[in-house]
């Protein structure tokens, strides 16, 4: 007995007729150079890039990572053009929008006065050298 595999596939579907349309083109490659802060292709998206941050400097360390501000090395040299939600940001003095990162993503990293944003610390048992709440 033999079984039609053909038969058991759905029917093919008809070739249309209709031109394609044409693609749009994708956006140009922003000009991170121009201090332009929100391209037209970027609204609603409130990352920034750290050439758009007042604590990259010159030689492209990142101040707020030497200061201890965020978690990274203190030579840390972030890729600069890649688009993020550092809580280091601070914005250039040209930038429309002077909201510190804190202002800007806070319920992302939880607000520091919140307790809950805080993890308790530890209660270690002297008697087992752990921690009690395990």
């Amino acid at each position: 007995m033999m079984i039609d595999w053909d038969a058991l596939l759905p029917a093919a579907p008809q070739a249309t007729t209709a031109p394609r349309p044409e693609p749009t083109p994708a956006p140009p490659a922003g000009d991170t150079t121009s201090g332009s802060n929100a391209a037209p292709w970027r609204d609603g998206d409130n990352r920034r890039r750290c050439t758009d941050c007042g604590n990259l400097n010159e030689r492209g360390l990142c101040l707020a990572a030497h200061r201890g501000e965020i978690v990274a090395s203190g030579t840390y040299t972030p890729v600069r053009d890649l688009l993020r939600r550092c809580e280091g940001f601070r914005p250039l003095p040209d930038d429309p929008d002077q909201r510190t990162a804190w202002d800007r993503w806070g319920t992302i990293y939880g607000d520091p006065a919140t307790p809950a944003a805080v993890p308790p610390a530890p209660t270690i048992d002297p008697k087992r050298g752990k921690d009690a709440t395990l």
